[in-house]
């Protein structure tokens, strides 16, 4: 201890008041500091979630341009397999969403952006889903080339007109 400065000083209410705050402060910057990084934390797997799903998706709309040549044959288990993946893949990026929404970190400048597109995401993700669940109906097929008959004949409507 430094001899110049009175143990009456130290032990002061005052000084006690002001030692108080400090650590007060402190411990306030801390835990903003421990806050920070953990929005930087999830930035950074907010970021890459967003880079995996966008991988995922272009894997998939490749492939549906670009068929393999010998493609392998898919089984209605294989195809019921995807579209339950699919939609738990969903339901867990809906979960994060909702989470995120609840925190109000929509509007952070960090973390707003890779939310956002993961909401894309996980919108084209569901409507993935649905596309196989469509495409395992047997009379798909049927339906559709129904539809075309009918505009091929010029039954079509304005979407106004139908109510």
């Amino acid at each position: 201890m430094c001899p110049a400065i009175s143990m009456n000083v130290v032990e002061s209410d005052l000084w006690n008041a002001s030692a108080h705050t400090a650590i007060s402060v402190t411990y306030r910057i801390s835990a903003a500091l421990k806050a920070h990084a953990n929005v930087l934390n999830l930035t950074g797997k907010l970021w890459r979630m967003d880079r995996l799903l966008a991988q995922l998706l272009e894997a998939v709309y490749t492939g549906a341009e670009n068929p393999p040549p010998n493609p392998e044959l898919v089984t209605p288990e294989r195809l019921s397999a995807a579209i339950a993946m699919l939609r738990n893949l969903h339901s867990a990026i809906e979960r994060v969403s909702t989470g995120i929404e609840r925190c109000g970190l929509t509007n952070n400048g960090l973390i707003g952006a890779p939310a956002s597109s993961i909401r894309a995401h996980a919108d084209d993700i569901f409507d993935l889903a649905e596309s196989l669940e469509l495409a395992m109906n047997p009379d798909i097929d049927a339906i559709f080339s129904k539809s075309l008959e009918e505009y091929r004949r010029g039954e079509v409507f304005e979407l106004q007109d139908i109510r």
